[in-house]
């Protein structure tokens, strides 16, 4: 499969779901598990989401800001073991802040409208998980790799 086959399917597994797990890493390296409603960039090169601010996950994302991000397209089958796909989505995480804020809020709702409210209270943050990569396992063991971006430094990544 060549890389442009590779992202039309990353693009048709991440506009078919709309909610993954989120993986931060915990007090003591444990890791964390949430279940997070998302939007994607079309490019692939980030995923935006909404978060309470009094979070464990917010505190480790604060503490931590490198995260997975995982999908898939399951339905619960067991005789469709083979056609399921998988996809993690690797990277850093950041609060939105200003225009940039208002920009990635727009892509949010243009896919969660229902969640104007929650996005908008002041308690709640915007998140974009800036990727550096995916892995995307289809018949059970069959890996594909796509690497969208560079590793970028503490901070996270910037625009």
């Amino acid at each position: 499969m060549n890389e442009h086959e590779l992202r039309t399917r990353i693009k048709g597994l991440l506009h078919s779901q709309l909610y993954g797990v989120l993986s931060t890493q915990g007090e003591g390296g444990l890791p964390h598990a949430s279940i997070i409603a998302f939007a994607s960039a079309d490019d692939l090169s980030s995923l935006v989401f909404a978060t309470p601010r009094n979070t464990r996950k917010y505190a480790y994302m604060l503490a931590r800001d490198r995260v997975a991000f995982f999908i898939d397209d399951r339905r619960a089958r067991k005789e469709e073991i083979m056609d399921v796909s998988g996809l993690e989505a690797q990277g850093r995480v950041r609060e939105l802040l200003g225009r940039e804020r208002e920009d990635y809020r727009g892509i949010f709702l243009a896919r969660h409208p229902d969640m104007a409210s929650f996005v908008d209270a002041p308690g709640s943050a915007l998140m974009r998980l800036s990727i550096e990569r995916y892995d995307m396992v289809d018949h059970f063991q069959h890996v594909l790799v796509l690497s969208v971006g560079t590793p970028e430094g503490p901070e996270g990544a910037r625009p």
